[in-house]
């Protein structure tokens, strides 16, 4: 996996993450990027806090999005193979790559714009549990985008959605 689709995917989980905590759009019941949680992490999390944050979240967000889809042989943003989830870990060590991200979250607006930036096109439809394709789909960027786009539209239209991937027999 390339580093660039690597931090494509480390961005995307924390903001999606963060619009779906309990001070922006409330899909799942964290507030891992609330301003008092920076200050309540900093003591424990010195040197990683926005890996400790983007931890919480992922937890938090994979338990609806678990629920919602269903666990087996299927793949979403917060549950992927376990070499994607090792590589999104070490980029998050990066303190460029987190201080871009940290970016895009001091508002709900900026982590709206940063999705509209990723949306390859309008989704017409995709609501609740949405397959994007198999999985060996996860490994380009394109569809990433797309999925991007999904997410994007469900934050706008007030509704919510878990784009999943299945595992070809």
């Amino acid at each position: 996996m390339t580093d660039s689709l690597t931090e494509l995917l480390a961005a995307m989980r924390v903001i999606i993450g963060y619009l779906g905590e309990q001070g922006q759009y409330a899909w799942w019941q964290s507030s891992f990027f609330a301003p008092a949680s920076r200050a309540f992490l900093a003591p424990v999390f010195a040197r990683t806090p926005v890996v400790a944050q983007c931890v919480g979240v992922t937890r938090a967000a994979a338990v609806l999005h678990d629920e919602r889809i269903g666990v087996g042989r299927v793949y979403h943003l917060f549950r992927l193979p376990e070499d994607i989830e090792q590589s999104i870990h070490r980029a998050l060590h990066d303190p460029d790559l987190g201080a871009r991200i940290t970016a895009s979250t001091v508002s709900t607006d900026a982590a709206l714009a940063y999705l509209r930036e990723m949306a390859t096109s309008m989704v017409t439809s995709g609501i609740g549990p949405t397959l994007i394709g198999e999985a060996r789909a996860l490994r380009t960027a394109d569809t990433w985008c797309f999925v991007a786009t999904h997410y994007l539209r469900a934050f706008e239209q007030g509704a919510q959605v878990y784009p999943y991937f299945i595992e070809s027999k």
